[in-house]
């Protein structure tokens, strides 16, 4: 009921949102790709000095990450950063959506692709763990293009306007996905893909307040969702790390890592939450090898202490 009553929030500033995404749809795919990533670079500039409360929490989460191993002008690059590789992926999503997409379309390699056809050998299915990182709006069309049967499981925004809007750009750019609600549905078509050797996607790296297993993330316990393990341990389907790394030039890296090694122990809490840490422990590795690309306006940490305050993210 709580799905069916976020789903129907549709005021003002939603639909003012829906039409202006909707209008850069109509604007930005028309420009060549040099030029859009300029307005990119000044949006982000732009929003970076205006949006204080967005970069309050980015800058918070920074200094719980990193602590003092990073300098104030180092977190501010990485904010900045960030932001332009938000905007960017967001205008590419626009390009793939159009039918302008060819100026992007070949502008991603697969780095790994022998673990996952590997892994798809097994005939049991694979569960794609990936986070809010580099270009991961775009992770379904890169996948789809590359001839998978990929599956993004994904939770539309509260917004019906704004997720009409993403519902429409997913479809032109060709994506498969199965929406999170209603959860008995998500469950069926989850299983229904694995049980035909098909690939879901999950990104598993939000703070989970209802039913999440507390696992070290840059050294503090949070709330991770446990679906991917639990999933893997059910099906036996692989769980394999995937992420999407944007090149200095602006062409992509999807790197596909070798599937999670793991032997159930037939403790099902510790299994569950042994490969929850295994795959959180690879978001980590790839957020602490490029941190401008993983989206830290997450609020991963709310509600842990550091040192005398109390971090609300």
């Amino acid at each position: 009921m709580a799905d069916a009553i976020e789903q129907k929030r549709a005021g003002i500033g939603d639909h003012a949102q829906a039409l202006l995404m909707r209008g850069l749809y109509r604007l930005i795919p028309r420009l060549p790709l040099r030029a859009s990533y300029f307005i990119a670079r000044a949006l982000s500039a732009l929003l970076v000095r205006l949006l204080s409360r967005q970069r309050k929490t980015v800058l918070g989460n920074l200094e719980v990450a990193f602590g003092s191993s990073l300098g104030e002008d180092e977190k501010n690059r990485i904010a900045r950063s960030m932001a332009d590789n938000m905007i960017k992926s967001f205008f590419e999503c626009l390009y793939l959506a159009s039918p302008f997409r060819g100026r992007i379309e070949g502008k991603a390699v697969l780095e790994g692709k022998e673990h996952l056809d590997r892994a798809l050998a097994r005939g049991k299915g694979v569960i794609a763990v990936s986070a809010h990182f580099g270009n991961f709006i775009n992770l379904g069309s890169f996948m789809v293009r590359a001839h998978y049967p990929f599956h993004m499981v994904l939770r539309d925004p509260p917004s019906e306007p704004i997720a009409r809007v993403f519902r429409f750009f997913r479809r032109k750019a060709g994506q498969q996905w199965i929406s999170t609600t209603p959860s008995a549905q998500c469950q069926r078509r989850i299983l229904s893909c694995l049980r035909s050797n098909g690939i879901i996607c999950i990104i598993a790296d939000e703070y989970r307040r209802h039913g999440g297993i507390p696992v070290d993330f840059f050294g503090h316990p949070v709330p991770t969702a446990a679906g991917p393990a639990l999933l893997s341990l059910r099906t036996g389907a692989a769980l394999l790390p995937l992420f999407v790394v944007r090149q200095q030039d602006d062409t992509h890296r999807v790197v596909i890592d070798p599937p999670l090694a793991y032997e159930p122990t037939g403790n099902r809490d510790a299994d569950i939450r042994n490969l929850t840490a295994l795959f959180t422990e690879r978001i980590e590795h790839y957020v602490r090898r490029y941190p401008a690309q993983w989206w830290w306006t997450n609020r991963r940490w709310r509600g842990i202490s550091r040192g005398d305050k109390h971090y609300r993210g």
